[in-house]
C-alpha cells in the first residue's frame, strides 16, 4: 500500500509566508523555496584584485521547478 506524502517539514511551522522567486516571480510558501545568494560579480575584471573588493551578496529565494530548471537540486 503506497504511504503517501510525509507532512512532517511543514506541519509544526504552521502557515509560512509567501516569498517570490527570483526568477520567474512565482509566490512560493517559504518552507518549500530554494535559498539562493546572488553575487555581484566583480571578480572577473582584469585588474582588480578579488581579495581587497567588497562584493555584495543579495539573498533570494527560488521556486522547486525553476532550481530543477537550472541544477540546483
Amino acid at each position: 500500500m503506497p504511504h503517501g506524502k510525509k507532512w512532517g517539514l511543514y506541519k509544526a511551522g504552521g502557515r509560512s509566508q509567501p516569498v517570490e522567486c527570483t526568477f520567474c516571480g512565482r509566490l512560493v510558501p517559504r518552507v518549500k523555496a530554494i535559498p539562493v545568494h546572488r553575487r555581484f560579480g566583480l571578480d572577473k575584471i582584469p585588474g582588480v584584485d578579488a581579495r581587497q573588493v567588497f562584493l555584495s551578496e543579495r539573498k533570494g529565494y527560488s521556486c522547486i521547478s525553476c532550481a530543477k530548471h537550472r541544477g540546483m537540486i
